[in-house]
């Protein structure tokens, strides 16, 4: 059975859910109040309480078709074997059958493909030992993934589809230097988690990748702080990898229309 978690009751998603026509879950609500529904089981609480051998957090960014449910019990009934699944979105670039943590890498950073928390169920007893959190303390998708899938990929639920609405965005003056700084985070994290070696870049690549996103702190940040930031990567640890870093961050800074002495 899966625990469909919502962190906030809403009435769109609870419709969704009581026309399920699998009716093989449970749902837990943390916050907010709920109507009485004979069609649902619905209890208070978060994740991490829930009993059920499988779990999806469900927030008002997607929302899912009549086989949601349906769909994810017959592909984990037919290859239990996996720790994440994975259902793709209307309209937007399809995950392969399986994902490995490169692949996924490949998809959701590189090409930024959507990728929401609520697109992915999880074995429970997984996600209890290996979520990561973000400093608001709620999950950090794309880390968590990595975390649940590095011995074995994400497996895609077969035919499956939820609708993805794109959340407004954060009118808070500091929230994009937040987001910034929460992905330059996440790049450094990434160096420990595929090594040197199996980063799925190359250093090139990797290095032009992180320069995008430091000059993005421009002008809030001198020039000499960006060159830290650059810095502070394994990828440019060395003498000549320095240089290239460098050269990363003034490419990035020139496509801003800046230049960097």
């Amino acid at each position: 059975m899966i625990a469909i978690v919502l962190p906030q009751a809403d009435e769109r998603l609870l419709s969704a859910l009581s026309i399920q026509k699998c009716k093989d879950f449970k749902v837990y609500v943390t916050t907010g109040k709920v109507e009485e529904d004979p069609s649902l089981e619905v209890f208070h609480g978060s994740w991490s309480q829930v009993q059920e051998e499988w779990v999806c957090v469900l927030t008002t960014e997607v929302l899912p078709d009549p086989d949601f449910v349906k769909r994810i019990t017959k592909t984990i009934s037919r290859h239990p074997e996996f720790d994440v699944y994975h259902v793709n979105l209307k309209d937007q670039k399809a995950f392969p059958r399986k994902t490995s943590p490169q692949k996924f890498f490949q998809l959701t950073v590189v090409e930024e493909v959507p990728a929401p928390l609520s697109t992915f169920i999880f074995r429970t007893h997984e996600l209890r030992a290996k979520a990561i959190f973000k400093a608001d303390g709620t999950l950090d998708t794309l880390r968590t993934v990595l975390a649940c899938s590095r011995i074995k990929p994400t497996r895609k639920v077969w035919r499956a589809k939820a609708q993805w609405v794109e959340p407004a965005p954060d009118l808070d003056p500091m929230a994009a230097e937040r987001a910034i700084r929460e992905r330059l985070d996440f790049f450094r994290w990434t160096e420990d988690y595929f090594g040197d070696d199996d980063y799925p870049l190359s250093v090139s690549d990797q290095l032009s990748l992180f320069a995008g996103e430091v000059a993005k702190l421009f002008p809030s940040y001198s020039v000499d702080d960006l060159k830290e930031q650059m810095y502070s990567f394994q990828a440019a640890k060395g003498a000549v990898r320095r240089t290239r870093a460098t050269s990363a961050l003034k490419s990035a800074l020139k496509k801003r229309g800046l230049e960097l002495q």
